[in-house]
């Protein structure tokens, strides 16, 4: 679970985003808690994204933290920090795989 050590950032997006057609489309899984909540598997992470108050069909902010770190793999050494950069990019981006 999560620790008050676990890497996080906010995003504010461009304007209303559907946050499960963006992760659809960038292939990466994830499974809908509740109407401001899914949590996401990004490589071997897993990631907590809240978009409270609006729904994750309609998201104008991203609250997203690492709540499982990472496994280690031998061809990727990235930090936990460096992967929730990487997950927050695909939205940055505009959905682009």
């Amino acid at each position: 679970m999560s620790d008050s050590a676990s890497p996080s950032a906010s995003i504010s997006l461009s304007g209303p985003t559907d946050v499960p057609a963006v992760l659809n489309r960038a292939g990466i899984d994830y499974v809908s808690v509740h109407d401001q909540r899914l949590l996401a598997i990004y490589r071997t992470g897993i990631f907590n994204v809240v978009t409270e108050p609006e729904s994750v069909s309609n998201a104008r902010t991203l609250e997203i933290e690492c709540w499982e770190a990472p496994l280690p793999s031998r061809g990727d050494e990235r930090s936990p920090q460096e992967l929730l950069d990487d997950f927050a990019a695909v939205f940055e981006r505009g959905d682009k795989p």
